[in-house]
């Protein structure tokens, strides 16, 4: 019988950057009331998913999730580095206005050459997405379920290295504040198998798996907002 892996990609829930509309990338940003909140939500909805590991992004707004619901199923939660967010250089902290103020601009605008051109000292697309292949290469030859708690920026670069999505494409993917999507791996190839569920959809689906269809929502649109 094919061997199937269950993956689960969790963002984390909303920061007080997120309202304020800053890009904090890889620094450690308090949680609003709203995002209080939605992590209580977030913790109950993976452990009604059960997974057999947690992997976590080393940001708090990501392992404050992971480790609550580490300790309340009894499972490993493991660190990962690769499932930091976006490194944003000298864009950190800036609002789009103020980065277009700058002369820049994020999504990042592409050059002539067709890649991506970040923010000094930034990471560029290309570069996130072949951090998401990383990932896929650490998930692809294990079994059971992980669930990994991460952010917007790696969440879509797992999804477009899963997918074989462009650095062009792939930012277009909508991710909200503790929504989830979930893969599934045979040994070798990936399957978008669920995109956009709040925890209470990940509940209710985990509680009636025959509701549960293999439809592949329509992830990349056309537009480039965040």
């Amino acid at each position: 019988m094919m061997r199937r892996h269950r993956i689960l990609v969790m963002r984390h829930s909303e920061t007080l950057a997120n309202v304020a509309h800053t890009l904090s990338g890889r620094k450690d940003v308090d949680l609003t009331e709203r995002g209080e909140a939605q992590m209580a939500r977030a913790v109950r909805a993976l452990c009604a998913w059960g997974p057999d590991r947690l992997w976590t992004s080393p940001l708090s707004r990501c392992r404050a999730i992971a480790e609550e619901a580490s300790a309340r199923l009894g499972v490993p939660c493991t660190v990962v580095e690769d499932l930091q967010e976006i490194e944003f250089g000298s864009a950190q902290d800036l609002t789009l206005e103020e980065l277009e103020r700058r002369g820049l601009s994020f999504p990042w605008r592409f050059g002539a050459d067709g890649r991506s051109r970040p923010a000094p000292g930034a990471e560029s697309f290309e570069e996130l997405l072949e951090r998401g292949r990383a990932v896929l290469d650490l998930l692809r030859p294990l079994d059971g379920a992980t669930a990994c708690v991460t952010h917007g920026g790696l969440s879509r670069a797992l999804v477009g290295a899963a997918l074989g999505a462009s650095a062009r494409s792939f930012w277009n993917l909508r991710v909200a504040n503790v929504s989830s999507l979930e893969l599934s791996c045979d040994g070798d190839a990936f399957t978008l198998c669920s995109l956009g569920l709040s925890p209470e959809e990940l509940m209710e689906r985990r509680r009636h798996p025959e509701r549960a269809g293999t439809d592949v929502a329509d992830a990349f649109r056309k537009d480039t907002t965040t």
